[in-house]
């Protein structure tokens, strides 16, 4: 069921005053989604190369989704491993992995 409230972000990088490229919220917004675990399979496939998936996001229509590259869920940020609308459908799932630093925001 889609009753999870994510944050969906967009960063940019820039150069602070020192010259060092530095991340920036460009816009975040709440969406409605559906929290799913990541199946065997995609697990087993994604670790082969390298990949962590967590979870997958399936928001209700693939509008909700304007090229964002982060996610905010529970206390956690999460960036984007993939995502891919569902056939005949207007859904949108998104696989994606934790940050490992969860500092900074």
């Amino acid at each position: 069921m889609i009753s999870d409230v994510i944050t969906l972000v967009r960063i940019d990088l820039e150069r602070d005053a020192r010259g060092d490229l530095v991340e920036v919220i460009k816009s975040q917004r709440d969406v409605f989604a559906e929290v799913r675990s990541i199946g065997m399979k995609e697990f087993y496939q994604a670790d082969a190369t390298g990949m962590k998936p967590e979870h997958v996001f399936r928001l209700a229509d693939y509008l909700d989704y304007n090229g964002e590259q982060l996610i905010l869920w529970n206390d956690r940020r999460y960036q984007f491993l993939k995502s891919f609308r569902i056939a005949e459908s207007s859904e949108l799932n998104i696989t994606v992995t934790s940050i490992v630093n969860q500092g900074g925001g």
